[in-house]
């Protein structure tokens, strides 16, 4: 199976180099032996196939490496530049915009959820002018809390409008100042 991968070291005075494997990032020992005897030395930057060795020391290493770089180009064609150009470097942003877009989505919906119990009121379930039945005192407070309900549209009963007037901001209740909510949606 071929492998492939760009040359990270050369030392050409040594006649060995590295080539690091696309994908995996594994670095791998490669020798001048197992390069095309004819055309062009290794260079640093070279796009190549190779296929994987495991040698007698254990370590895997580069064989039967080639590309194009390693042909001479014809002498009455034009140079082929991209022969001798080094690979651009290669950066992963794929993986960091994935998880950034991930953290704005969840973000987002969490924003929202939390808008939506906030601004969500509950209809109005009687008519104007008709009595309720009186809450005991435990009762009264019990289950209501500030979530930005304002009017009195938006109050169940007496007890409630009155929890919302003395424990939360910026009610509308109260029309004539007097401390009594909603006198006439929940007139006697």
């Amino acid at each position: 199976m071929l492998y492939h991968g760009t040359i990270s070291r050369w030392h050409d005075d040594k006649g060995f180099g590295f080539i690091t494997q696309d994908h995996t990032r594994e670095e791998l020992f490669f020798d001048l032996s197992d390069c095309p005897p004819d055309g062009v030395r290794p260079q640093v930057g070279f796009v190549v196939y190779f296929q994987r060795q495991q040698g007698a020391n254990g370590k895997v290493s580069a064989r039967q490496v080639q590309g194009k770089v390693f042909t001479e180009p014809p002498a009455l064609s034009p140079p082929l530049d991209y022969v001798l150009t080094p690979a651009a470097p290669r950066h992963n942003h794929s993986r960091v915009h994935g998880i950034v877009l991930l953290l704005l989505l969840t973000a987002g919906v969490a924003g929202y959820a939390s808008f939506a119990s906030r601004s969500s009121a509950a209809p109005a379930s009687s008519a104007v002018g008709t009595a309720r039945p009186a809450a005991t005192p435990a009762t009264a407070t019990a289950g209501f809390r500030c979530d930005g309900r304002q009017h009195c549209s938006q109050m169940n009963s007496l007890q409630e409008a009155a929890y919302f007037l003395q424990h939360c901001q910026d009610t509308r209740m109260d029309g004539d100042g007097d401390g009594q909510p909603c006198e006439t949606q929940f007139a006697d």
